[in-house]
C-alpha cells in the first residue's frame, strides 16, 4: 500500500503492467488519492479499505483470478471476525467465482497452491455459499485424487466434509 498514490498490491501481484493498466491506475487511483496513510496499524474499517483498495488495483491491473481470490477471501474473513454475515457471505460467492476461474483458465499453477489445495477450497467456499452439488462435486474430485497426493490433510478433510454433507441431506 503506497501512502503517497494509494496503488495497493500483494505478493501473489505479478511484477508487470499490462500496456495501458498504469495509465488505468493513474487515473483512477492515484489522481484521486488523498492524505491517507494505511502503512502503520489498522483499525479493522482501514483494513477493509486496504483490501478494498488492493482488489480494486488487482482488478485495474488485470491480475490472475488467483491473486484476487485470495484477496476477496481475506476480506471476507475479516468480515466473519466482526459477525458481518451479508459482507462475509458477498466476499466468500466473488473469491468462488474468482477461484473456479483460475481453475478454469489454469492461472493457478504457477503458485503455492496445487490442484487438490484449489479442488478443496472451491469445495469448501460452495459448501459456505449452500452450494451442495458444487461442493460435492469439488470434494470428490479431492477425494479421486488422494492416491496421487501426499497432500493427506487437505483428502481427509475433504472427506469429514463429504461425509458430513451427505449425513446432514439424510437428516434434512
Amino acid at each position: 500500500m503506497c501512502p503517497s498514490c494509494g496503488y495497493s498490491s500483494s505478493d501473489e501481484f505479478s511484477r508487470e503492467f499490462a500496456p495501458r493498466t498504469l495509465n488505468s491506475i493513474k487515473e483512477k487511483i492515484c489522481n484521486n488519492w488523498g492524505d491517507l496513510n494505511y502503512c502503520e496499524e489498522r483499525s479493522v474499517d482501514q483494513a477493509i479499505n486496504t483490501y478494498k483498495l488492493g482488489i480494486y488495483s488487482a482488478l485495474l491491473k488485470k491480475e490472475k483470478h488467483i491473486a484476487i481470490a485470495g484477496l476477496y477471501l481475506r476480506l471476507a474473513w475479516i468480515y466473519r471476525t466482526h459477525s458481518k454475515e451479508k459482507e462475509e457471505h458477498r466476499f466468500l460467492n466473488l473469491a468462488l467465482e474468482e477461484y473456479l476461474s483460475s481453475y478454469m483458465e489454469d492461472d493457478f499453477s504457477s503458485t503455492h497452491l496445487s490442484e487438490i489445495k484449489l479442488f478443496y477450497l472451491i469445495g469448501e467456499l460452495s459448501r459456505r455459499t449452500e452450494n451442495d452439488a458444487q461442493a460435492i462435486r469439488y470434494f470428490s474430485m479431492v477425494i479421486e485424487k488422494q492416491k496421487d497426493t501426499t497432500e493427506k490433510g487437505i483428502v481427509e478433510m475433504a472427506k469429514e466434509q463429504w461425509a458430513e454433507m451427505r449425513k446432514q441431506r439424510k437428516l434434512g
